[in-house]
């Protein structure tokens, strides 16, 4: 097996690194890999530009122009490119590619379809452009079918991908042509498989621009790894049912002794993803102590107030909002790597005056912060400038630190906690409710503790 990565470097004995003109054909591999944004994008803007020398695999300079008998033409070489590509999935070839929008290039001599994936063909009656991949941004990848060959790379770099794309799904959609083998944390199809002809191609999340050595080997070996499983899988195919006619000594037995294996391990998968969503269900409040964003730190801060028995009534989607005590507490969150400022106080000010002025009453307000989220707690400074304090203590409105909320959870779980009181100390609290006074305590109990 011998593989060819283009614009991507893999350090390993298998692999061949060239570029877009320098590379040998495509067809004479199994398998090629390719970042676009490196290898097409780079190249064609670098030759317009008439950025250094490119030469092909012959030593042939790539000019923008058409083929003279010392250069070969630009618009040649891509197309040469696309025929190369069209012969290596034909064969049974697999195309490795680094998802990235599509964008076109039209400044190419004598090449009016130069696009970023203009030498990649699309599932049937579909294409690149934005109604099947669209712009997204995001860092972290979920294996959503652990048997895919490329589950175990997927799994590896699960937080530390800078994906930039989405796919389509629905019947319409690029994914729906094949199969879904990454989402982002918030579901949307990231890696995707689909066939093409003989052959397959797999789109995974782009990973950072710079890679150390230690994360770029190991990247090599599992994608080289994936690679060789995705050949093995392809070569094997569906036997016809008169095999079965064939026998051969021991192999009804070892069929036994697979299947026998084979329900073992789907129980123990059954096991392990219910130890999974134990673990998950708990480890998502200490989220609080050093997350940030809607999911990683708002919906835990949610899910710790619900769990510490007050009742919330807005969507996902929605401001918070909890039934607390017989009052109305609108809540607002804001985790930063450094001391949190006035941000959240002007959305919780935004939503008090506009409950003032719609229903004439004065709501409860809670800002929940987790000021330099990045260091322990103990070692913290003070988490929130003192122009928020003001404003909370003015406005009479509380604020704590997640890391008190935690805390609570905490004693909860330990079944030493008072949460109708902690929820009264929030409701009651005009300004900063210290972690000694969340638990009841006075200065002197807190000096002596």
């Amino acid at each position: 097996m011998q593989i060819l990565s283009v614009g991507f470097t893999l350090p390993d004995s298998q692999v061949d690194n060239y570029d877009w003109g320098s590379a040998p054909s495509f067809f004479d591999y199994d398998a090629i890999v390719v970042d676009p944004y490196v290898a097409v994008s780079e190249l064609i803007e670098g030759i317009l530009r008439g950025e250094g020398s490119r030469l092909t695999y012959s030593d042939e300079p790539i000019e923008d122009g058409p083929t003279t008998p010392t250069s070969i033409g630009l618009a040649d070489l891509l197309r040469r490119r696309a025929e190369e590509t069209e012969m290596l999935l034909a064969r049974g070839g697999l195309v490795v590619c680094f998802g990235y929008p599509d964008v076109a290039h039209p400044r190419v001599s004598g090449f009016q379809g130069a696009y970023r994936y203009y030498w990649l063909p699309a599932a049937p009656g579909k294409d690149f452009g934005p109604a099947y991949l669209r712009h997204a941004h995001g860092t972290h990848v979920t294996v959503t079918d652990y048997e895919h060959p490329f589950a175990e790379l997927l799994e590896q770099v699960r937080n530390n991908v800078f994906y930039r794309v989405m796919f389509t799904e629905g019947p319409n959609g690029l994914a729906a042509e094949g199969k879904v083998i990454g989402r982002s944390p918030g579901g949307a199809a990231i890696a995707i498989e689909y066939s093409v002809g003989q052959g397959r191609v797999v789109f995974l999340p782009a990973l950072p621009a710079r890679l150390t050595p230690s994360e770029r080997s190991g990247v090599a070996s599992r994608l080289v790894a994936a690679i060789r499983n995705t050949l093995l899988m392809s070569a094997e195919g569906s036997p016809p049912e008169w095999v079965n006619d064939y026998p051969l000594p021991g192999i009804e037995a070892a069929e036994k002794e697979m299947t026998e294996a084979e329900a073992r391990i789907e129980a123990l998968e059954a096991e392990a993803e219910q130890a999974r969503g134990e673990f998950r269900k708990l480890d998502r409040f200490r989220r609080l102590l050093w997350q940030e964003g809607k999911y990683g730190y708002d919906l835990p801060v949610r899910d710790a107030l619900a769990l510490l028995g007050m009742t919330t009534y807005s969507r996902v989607d929605e401001p918070a909002s909890f039934y607390c005590e017989g009052e109305t507490l609108f809540v607002e969150t804001e985790s930063s790597t450094r001391a949190v400022g006035m941000e959240p106080h002007y959305r919780l000010r935004e939503r008090i005056e506009g409950e003032i002025q719609k229903e004439g009453r004065k709501r409860a307000g809670l800002i929940v912060i987790n000021g330099y989220r990045e260091q322990q707690p103990a070692e913290r400074e003070q988490q929130f400038t003192d122009s928020l304090r003001v404003a909370a203590e003015s406005m009479r409105y509380c604020i704590i630190e997640a890391s008190t909320l935690f805390e609570a959870v905490r004693r909860h779980f330990e079944g030493t906690g008072d949460a109708k009181a902690f929820a009264q100390r929030i409701l009651k609290t005009e300004g900063y409710l210290s972690p000694e006074a969340a638990r009841g305590e006075t200065a002197a109990d807190a000096s002596t503790a």
